[in-house]
């Protein structure tokens, strides 16, 4: 009853909570009117945006949500007192649907129950753990190989890291890095401090940019031309998987600065589970994200934080990076959260402060890069707007009815007009089209899937994104629209196959909604069928890809012909795509082959 209580709560308040973030929205991103955005480059991020009162300076935060409980399927689709189902958020869950039970060939349930109800996260705990060896560079070098790396092999790692992942995964300042982080890490020669565990990462991370640039013939941050030209130390990267030497030296430094939990530790776990995430090691990276949560908790509990400095702003942004993370994961594997959803409603999104308003860091650090910065920037921002709007579609949708009351349209139609105003209320340099094309399948879709942007970015059909993080970046906007989409249309799928009957016009046309919004997702299309180093989140899309491959085969295989008639054209193509990204991670993660072997009983 307190849960029901909770929900009618939430979704009395829901109009109001629309008006208010859009409100925030249009505070963040600026409309035309306030400040255009240029027609060949994305505005500045200007560090003016207006912020509710309730947000001081500096503040003592106090966490404004409940803890929330996780999800476990101990007794999946049971009916409470009230008569309504909790649908999980997870896309491995789809395989216990009632409905789909009784149209899923019985050699795959059968195959399923061996595998048991938590063969995911089991087999993921179980698999051998990451090598603890360590090739020196050069060979030679022995046990003082880092004190003799070039300076340029360093700088370019680095350099990549920043131009390819931090953009879309904004943990670290590129100008404190390179003024402070950089200098002690080498100066200390590489010891035991925290400055060299994050440029160790820094350099992992960088190993994978690097790949990626080669992988995608894209020229390295800072050289000429137009294609790759592998430096004189590309041999660093040639590792499997690529910079683990670097990554296993600061695992071994790590272990005794572990108590530490200030940001730069912080930053350290998250930069950890990036690496884990991908080489595709879904629990590692769970294990850092939430040790970095243990940290934000931390520095947020009983401290004054001034979000209007660059330090509080550093804050607000590795809380958010890990706040989002953490959810795919949680909700998919059905892991303890950390609690950090409970800061969700005081800690704000960030501004992105510049390291140089505090005067530490001379002009030179400041470049015709910082417009790019600002396109990212923007980026990330929408994405976290995107990650509230999605939470709210999990707590207020995510329940069935047998009366067939559940899903609420009134609901349903909220959570739709919340989803278009957070697309209309971004920046004009990100503006995309809500249409998906049905007359282009996957298989035939050009080297940039996305709608163009902003003619400093765009990805036009007959051209490729610029950089492997203009494609990330403009595919996991586009994505993050068209998965909340479908998460919407979840709910709705879940009744087709559960009392086909009971469907109503509204609830069919739910369902075709969803099922075109889980097709053609633009992150493992065109130039990431060559580019894989950087995609990123590739658990969270395989996990995705098993539910929607399930999905698709149930109602295509209905006994009801409306059901069967919401399939839209070309997801027989569209399901290939699937099982080849599928095929492609299997080699990578035990989990993922399970899931894969599964598929083919189909």
């Amino acid at each position: 009853m307190s849960t029901l209580h909770r929900l009618e709560t939430k979704l009395e308040n829901v109009p109001t909570n629309v008006r208010n973030e859009i409100e925030s929205l249009q505070a963040l991103f600026p409309r035309p009117s306030d400040g255009p955005i240029e027609s060949n480059t994305p505005a500045r991020v200007t560090h003016t945006v207006a912020k509710p009162a309730s947000l001081s300076n500096p503040q003592t935060l106090t966490p404004s949500g409940e803890l929330e409980v996780p999800e476990f399927d101990e007794h999946p689709n049971a009916v409470n007192a009230n008569g309504l189902v909790s649908i999980s958020f997870s896309q491995h869950a789809v395989i216990l649907w009632p409905g789909a039970r009784d149209i899923l060939p019985q050699r795959l349930l059968e195959a399923h129950e061996k595998l048991g109800k938590n063969y995911v996260g089991d087999t993921e705990v179980n698999r051998p753990p990451l090598p603890m060896y360590i090739y020196p560079f050069p060979p030679q070098a022995g046990d003082v190989w880092l004190e003799t790396l070039p300076l340029a092999m360093i700088k370019g790692l680095s350099t990549a890291f920043f131009a390819t992942f931090n953009p879309f995964t904004p943990i670290m300042d590129k100008n404190f890095y390179f003024a402070f982080t950089l200098g002690a890490a080498i100066e200390s020669g590489f010891g035991y401090t925290i400055e060299s565990c994050l440029v160790l990462n820094i350099m992992a991370l960088g190993c994978l940019a690097v790949n990626a640039h080669c992988e995608g013939d894209y020229p390295l941050p800072g050289t000429p031309g137009a294609h790759f030209e592998p430096p004189e130390w590309m041999a660093v990267v040639q590792e499997e998987p690529p910079g683990l030497r670097f990554f296993n030296e600061a695992r071994r430094r790590i272990g005794f600065l572990m108590c530490d939990n200030d940001i730069q530790s912080c930053q350290f776990y998250l930069l950890s589970s990036v690496y884990y995430s991908q080489i595709l090691r879904p629990m590692d990276s769970w294990a850092m994200i939430h040790r970095a949560a243990t940290c934000c908790l931390s520095m947020l509990t009983g401290h004054d934080v001034n979000f209007d400095e660059w330090e509080g702003d550093m804050k607000s942004r590795v809380y958010w990076s890990c706040l989002m993370n953490e959810t795919i994961l949680v909700q998919e594997l059905h892991l303890p959260p950390s609690g950090l959803s409970r800061f969700e409603e005081v800690v704000p999104i960030p501004k992105f402060i510049g390291f140089e308003t505090l005067g530490f860091v001379s002009s030179r650090y400041s470049s015709v890069e910082d417009i790019d910065d600002s396109f990212f920037q923007y980026h990330f921002l929408a994405q976290v707007a995107h990650r509230i709007i999605l939470t709210r579609i999990r707590h207020s949708l995510y329940f069935y009815s047998d009366t067939g009351t559940f899903p609420r349209p009134a609901v349903n139609a909220e959570l739709h007009h919340q989803l278009s105003q957070w697309r209309l209320n971004l920046p004009q340099a990100l503006q995309f089209s809500d249409t998906v094309s049905l007359a282009t399948p996957p298989a035939t879709t050009a080297a940039s899937p996305h709608n163009p942007i902003s003619p400093h970015h765009q990805s036009s059909p007959n051209t490729r994104p610029l950089s492997p993080a203009v494609a990330v970046s403009e595919a996991m906007l586009r994505g993050r629209y068209m998965i909340a989409k479908f998460h919407i249309g979840r709910p709705y799928l879940y009744k087709a196959l559960r009392i086909p009957s009971q469907l109503s016009e509204e609830d069919l046309e739910q369902v075709r909604s969803g099922l075109l919004n889980a097709m053609n997702w633009p992150i493992i299309l065109g130039i990431f069928r060559d580019v894989k180093s950087c995609i990123p989140i590739k658990f969270a899309f395989c996990s995705q890809f098993f539910g929607q491959v399930l999905l698709f085969y149930c109602i295509a295989h209905s006994p009801d012909s409306r059901v069967r008639s919401t399939l839209p054209p070309g997801w027989e193509q569209w399901n290939r795509e699937m099982m080849r990204f599928l095929g492609d991670c299997a080699e990578h993660s035990p989990a993922v082959a399970k899931d894969f072997e599964l598929l083919q009983l189909l």
